[in-house]
């Protein structure tokens, strides 16, 4: 794959104009990469029943060469641990056959390999790939303890479907359940993954002369399965580089994310009644693109439950949550919220009301007082507002220095505090055209503007009267609400209210635009505006604040 197509078309216009020279341009094309193009691997110690089986897993990845090969062999040699190499089982040799020509490896069949990993070959299997490899396909498969928070209590005649299956985690979730092998289907991409599957079934229902309904094709193209099912669980690829037809096939996802295409297309294959389990990032939650599929969940299906599991992956930053759906439409039920120990409960009709359809991590309460917040008649700030961000240099290590002869001060998200714009050491030469990015200079100068982190869970909002310089960590705001001077906008925006607010809604990283726009400011401001004041004027009980209050105290 060409790197060039992570970078956006924008991105590397401004390069071009900036002159970017070939070996800085491929030094910053692998960073944007990330790790799509690392060749490294690690191994996923989250994968293990027994960390005291590392020993073993070490034993194989400092001996084995090809990939094919140790997993063939390592299958062969669990087959006859388990008395299964010479059974009257016909598909087993089959099996082995459609996989691998080849003779298995003579020292890795001598290996005594762990009976009480579910899933050892699996193990191996993700400790030899590469994390480029990972990265592209979206493969990081899925830990014990998500799948021990599953809930379904499927039983002997249900049918089970993993649309991407893997090495078979779900697949055996469902085993432990479900008597009748037939009944649990399972669809991957990657030959290896099947065919691993395939081995953990096949000794799994040991007694059993079946073979796996595991197919190695592309679900969210092929129509080779006809049945319909009860149960559907699966931790599909995120954000992997998808396939063109996609698009084609499922235009109603506008974001292209390849989760959504996963979740969109599952459903046709559940019976009414039936429940789903996914693994997916946290962003699903509140990230304005993936408004399309949140919406298509609330049309569909019943929320059951949502557990944030934090970060659940090795080598993955991003934080896990797993969602359970019933397909039916149920829009007053309650949903169970698992976050940090502490389970809250949300009516499913709130996530209709909010703004893209949010999944707010909430209790009732929270909706109760959120509710009454916004009933206050109230505006908002909206496009006759100036929004900027700031300076985006392309390479500060070049343009900021911290010799005050370089130019003027520079400032950054950091600097940006409660109290106001604390000092900086770093100093840069203003020269627009060198840089990647920037707003106006009427902006950066205006006599009066607001500014905020831009990567924080709060707003954090300064005034600045200096017409000071901030780089793209900060992005700056100059209000236009009628009513109110630009120090009455800020104290709202830093009011224990609004961090309240932003907090429940929605939960980010990052301050963003389109969230402060829906938050309410009065349509009478006040004049002492203190964060008590503020409380008042939505009307608040002092139970209520006390609620506000704590809660707050939480999230510190």
């Amino acid at each position: 794959m060409n790197k060039e197509v992570l970078v956006s078309k924008a991105t590397k216009k401004n390069w071009k104009r900036l002159n970017v020279d070939s070996t800085e341009l491929q030094k910053r094309l692998s960073k944007r990469a990330n790790k799509r193009f690392s060749k490294k691997t690690f191994i996923p110690i989250e994968y293990f029943s027994n960390s005291k089986n590392l020993e073993i897993l070490e034993e194989i990845l400092n001996y084995s060469k090809d990939i094919k090969t140790t997993i063939y062999s390592l299958g062969v040699n669990l087959l006859y641990a388990n008395n299964l190499l010479d059974s009257d089982n016909p598909y087993i040799s089959e099996i082995l056959n459609e996989f691998h020509k080849g003779e298995p490896d003579e020292k890795l069949l001598k290996i005594k390999l762990p009976q009480e990993e579910k899933d050892f070959l699996g193990i191996v299997y993700q400790s030899l790939l590469s994390e480029g490899t990972k990265n592209q396909k979206g493969s990081y498969y899925t830990p014990q303890k998500i799948i021990d928070e599953i809930d379904f209590a499927p039983v002997q005649d249900v049918k089970f479907l993993d649309p991407c299956c893997g090495t078979g985690s779900f697949l055996l979730f469902a085993a432990d359940k479900i008597k009748n092998p037939q009944n649990i289907f399972g669809c991957d991409l990657d030959k290896t993954a099947c065919f691993i599957a395939k081995i953990n079934l096949i000794i799994k229902y040991k007694n059993i002369k079946f073979r796996p309904n595991i197919f190695n094709c592309d679900f969210l193209l092929a129509d080779n399965i006809k049945d319909r099912f009860d149960i559907i669980g699966t931790n599909p690829p995120w954000g992997a580089v998808t396939n063109a037809k996609y698009k084609l096939k499922f235009p109603q996802i506008k974001s292209g994310e390849t989760y959504s295409y996963f979740l969109y297309k599952a459903e046709k294959y559940l019976k009414n009644n039936g429940e789903m389990f996914f693994v997916l990032p946290e962003s699903i939650l509140n990230v304005k693109v993936h408004k399309d599929i949140r919406e298509f969940i609330l049309n569909t299906f019943q929320i059951t439950r949502i557990n944030i599991a934090g970060r659940a992956f090795s080598n993955v930053l991003s934080n896990t949550i797993t969602i359970q759906l019933t397909k039916r439409k149920n829009k007053n039920s309650n949903i169970a919220i698992k976050k940090e120990n502490k389970n809250l409960n949300i009516n499913q009709n709130f996530y209709l009301n909010n703004i893209n359809c949010n999944f707010s991590v909430l209790d009732n309460k929270d909706a109760e007082i959120l509710e009454k917040i916004y009933s206050i008649p109230h505006k908002k700030l909206d496009e006759n507002s100036i929004w900027a961000i700031g300076i985006v240099t392309g390479n500060n290590s070049k343009y900021i220095s911290e010799n005050s002869f370089a130019g003027e001060k520079i400032y950054s998200g950091k600097n940006i505090t409660y109290e106001g714009i604390s000092d900086t050491n770093k100093y840069i030469n203003y020269q627009r055209k060198n840089f990647q990015q920037t707003a106006p200079d009427k902006i950066y100068r205006a006599k009066e503007k607001l500014v905020y982190k831009f990567i924080s869970k709060r707003p954090v909002f300064a005034y600045d009267n200096k017409q000071r310089l901030f780089l793209n960590s900060a992005n700056i705001l100059i209000p236009k609400l009628e009513g109110y001077t630009i120090k009455e906008v800020m104290a709202f925006l830093n009011s224990e209210l609004f961090e309240y607010i932003y907090l429940k809604k929605f939960n980010e990283i990052k301050i963003l635009k389109g969230n402060l726009m829906e938050l309410p400011f009065p349509d009478k401001p006040g004049h002492i505006l203190t964060n008590e004041n503020i409380f008042e004027i939505f009307n608040l009980t002092p139970d209520e604040i006390n609620h506000i209050k704590s809660e707050l105290l939480r999230y510190n």
